[in-house]
Formats: structure tokens, sequence, C-alpha cells
């Protein structure tokens, strides 16, 4: 004996039987519609008021799928830039970078005596 068909439209009734159940995230998804930066917290605060008892991580997970979260910005540390590496050496001290640059110029110059003559000129043109 075949069993009877239910019919596939049933409207969606609570415990209650008098307030039809509304789909929560669909609440979460219009109130976020009409206040797009709300935090989950609020957004939870808000549908509670109205009677839907929503947890903020459910409003999290939901605005992640949708795309809404927003990307933390990397931290830089409160008074600390970025400084070049030329300044933070001390006046007495060479890096080895351009320690490397010397070497460089020597070799095109074709010695040190040249390199030598050639940064005297250099002074003198600048002065």
């Amino acid at each position: 004996m075949p069993r009877a068909k239910k019919s596939v439209v049933e409207p969606a009734v609570s415990e209650a039987g008098s307030q039809p159940n509304v789909n929560k995230t669909q609440a979460v998804k219009d109130y976020l519609k009409e206040h797009p930066g709300a935090l989950p917290v609020a957004v939870s605060e808000a549908l509670k008021a109205q009677g839907l008892d929503i947890d903020p991580k459910y409003v999290s997970n939901i605005k992640f799928k949708l795309g809404i979260t927003k990307r933390r910005k990397k931290a830089v540390a409160k008074g600390k830039e970025a400084t070049p590496v030329a300044a933070a050496v001390s006046t007495d001290m060479i890096s080895v970078a351009a320690l490397q640059k010397a070497k460089k110029l020597v070799q095109e110059l074709g010695g040190v005596q040249q390199a030598k003559q050639a940064l005297t000129a250099l002074g003198q043109l600048l002065d």
C-alpha cells in the first residue's frame, strides 16, 4: 500500500503555534543591508530585541560568508617608523654595504689613489 504524499509547501509554525518561524540567516542579512557597518554583537542584540536568539559568532560567520568582514591592517608600533639603514649607523661606523660600494668604485677607477683623487676633485666641485 503506497504512502500518501505530504504536501510540499507547509507553513512553518513555531512550537507555540502562533508565530511562523523566521529564517535567522535571512534576518541577519536583512539587518546587515540596513546597517552595513554593524558589529556582530550589535546585530545579535538588535535581533534579540526583535525576538530572535542569534549568537554573535553566528552573525560573524554570516558576515564572513557574505564577504563583509574587514581585513586587519598590520599594526605599526607607535614611535617606531621605518628608518633608513644609513641613518641607523653611527657616524664613526661604516656599513658593509657602503664598503662594498667603495670597493666597486676603487675597482672602476683603477686603484685607491685614483679613487682618492676623484673624491678630492668631487669635494672641490661641491664646495
